[in-house]
């Protein structure tokens, strides 16, 4: 089998520009290497207190208390309050796009990469629980999300499991006549229906061990060509 080329490659061009960003890029600068570390702690603070209280119930005074900061050094690196809680998701999203796509560079096929983007998308979660509930029970559900960039990050994770839909037809490791859009919709509703239960509820118990029947039975799917 030939190599699969990179996964950037063949995404949409709304993909190709992933929402990455250097999050810890070296600075000569002891100040601006100040600053970002600050930031840091400022991003941090507000995703506890944003899983903790919701964002419209958050207080500006709340996160700096907990980032040991004025609230007024908040505003040096963002406007308000939405700002900050939409920011949050980018970087992280960012993280999880950035780590699929070293990780899937050593996988030959297209299912093999579904898999790892969706079980990583779940580890990233159990992970990172604050995080998580303020994406999946904030931010994604809503419709009211006006930040281009917070929405093409969201949008992102769909664009990537189509291209890989697409890629995997392409190739004949599942039928050609499978739908890449509404067969990516049962995928991600599948993966956000399992991570919201556990945030809400912490069912199953162990999400962990619950993902990977999860994915057998999704990959199994796959063969099927889905509904």
């Amino acid at each position: 089998m030939a190599p699969i080329p990179n996964i950037i490659r063949f995404l949409s061009a709304g993909v190709a520009n992933l929402s990455t960003m250097p999050l810890h890029a070296a600075s000569p600068d002891p100040k601006q290497q100040r600053s970002r570390l600050r930031k840091q702690e400022v991003l941090a603070a507000a995703t506890r207190i944003f899983a903790r209280d919701g964002i419209a119930k958050a207080k500006m005074a709340d996160i700096a208390a907990e980032a040991g900061i004025a609230v007024s050094s908040i505003y040096d690196y963002f406007p308000n309050k939405e700002a900050l809680a939409y920011e949050i998701p980018i970087q992280r999203l960012a993280q999880l796009y950035a780590a699929f796509e070293e990780r899937a560079e050593a996988l030959p096929t297209m299912r093999e990469r579904l898999r790892l983007f969706l079980t990583m998308t779940a580890d990233h979660a159990r992970e990172n629980p604050d995080w998580a509930r303020l994406l999946y029970l904030e931010i994604w559900p809503s419709v009211l999300i006006q930040e281009a960039r917070v929405r093409r990050s969201v949008d992102d994770f769909g664009r990537i499991i189509v291209a890989m839909l697409r890629e995997g037809s392409r190739r004949g490791e599942w039928p050609a006549t499978l739908d890449p859009h509404r067969t990516a919709t049962i995928l991600m509703g599948s993966i956000t229906h399992m991570l919201i239960t556990w945030l809400l509820y912490r069912r199953p118990d162990d999400l962990q061990a619950a993902t990977g029947p999860m994915m057998d039975q999704l990959m199994g799917m796959l063969g099927d060509g889905l509904p």
